[in-house]
């Protein structure tokens, strides 16, 4: 649907009925795909106790040629709008070609959408009908509007949008807040790595560090583990009913007259074989003769 030029025509119509001022609401969205398909979306709407018993179709006839002041691009489907407060016609399409957008825009200010490098760029005026050469006329077109605004959804971030509201690659123009009668928008063409595939890259790369961590301490506690002495509790760990404690090593005294456990041994003289006294019978209780006297010299 050609929403400008609609605006226009019934701009011009409501314009001089004064009590009509501030009833309408055009609200459009335009979402680039990218430079050969878009997907779009107008509302264009009238208040409810402006319409009274009658329907959006039958205004538009009564006030003008109805439908054949509106031009639809090829390829939209035009349905039944309705809302608390207003009453119109929503035309949408997906993978639109711009191209049909821009045919049926007005010829003073059409619709472009173009590539530039990595960026896309989207020019639009004339949306309240105020894009003509003539001030007052825009003034008073613009004034039967209590609503209109125009979002640009693009695949990257949105660089540059004079006017507009910008959040992330998203630029939104509050048509009766600005002065400007053309909208541009240009935005990056290529939407670059999500946040929430960098976070998840973030957590896998702490995840594996914490696993080499703790495999590099395990093996260490194993190794440590292995050195430990035989039938002494590891490091750190209490020991088990029925094992014994650490048990020094057992030092080899064979042949060194020591037993180990056994009571000690004074050391006693070595003894000469010829020196060794007789050994002391056992007493029996009978004394032993005197010994002989020896023989005498010369006798």
């Amino acid at each position: 649907m050609n929403v400008k030029r609609a605006i226009g025509v019934v701009g011009v119509m409501i314009a001089v009925m004064v009590a009509l001022t501030g009833c309408f609401k055009v609200n459009m969205a335009v979402k680039v795909n990218n430079e050969k398909s878009l997907d779009y979306e107008v509302v264009y709407a009238i208040q409810k106790s402006v319409l009274g018993e009658r329907s959006f179709d039958e205004f538009m006839e009564t006030n003008g040629n109805g439908s054949e002041d509106m031009d639809i691009p090829e390829g939209s489907t035009v349905v039944d709008y309705e809302d608390d407060k207003y009453k119109g016609k929503r035309i949408s399409a997906v993978n639109l070609d711009p191209a049909k957008l821009a045919e049926a825009s007005s010829s003073e200010s059409p619709f472009e959408l173009k590539r530039d490098g990595d960026f896309y760029v989207i020019t639009m005026g004339g949306v309240t009908g105020s894009g003509g050469s003539d001030p007052s006329a825009a003034r008073m077109a613009k004034s039967i509007f209590d609503e209109a605004t125009v979002k640009f959804t693009f695949p990257g971030k949105v660089v540059e949008a004079k006017g507009a509201v910008v959040d992330g690659n998203t630029a939104t123009f509050d048509m009766l807040a600005i002065n400007e009668t053309t909208v541009q928008a240009k935005a990056e063409a290529s939407p670059g790595v999500p946040m929430w595939i960098i976070w998840v890259l973030v957590a896998v790369l702490v995840i594996a560090a914490a696993l080499v961590l703790l495999f590099v301490l395990l093996r260490r506690k194993s190794g440590q583990q292995a050195l430990a002495p035989a039938g002494a509790a590891p490091y750190n760990q209490p020991q088990q009913a029925g094992q014994q404690g650490f048990q020094p090593p057992q030092q080899n005294w064979a042949g060194q007259g020591y037993t180990p456990g056994a009571h000690p041994v004074q050391p006693q003289a070595p003894q000469h074989p010829q020196w060794q006294a007789e050994e002391p019978k056992p007493d029996d209780g009978q004394v032993p003769p005197p010994p002989a006297a020896p023989p005498t010299s010369g006798t």
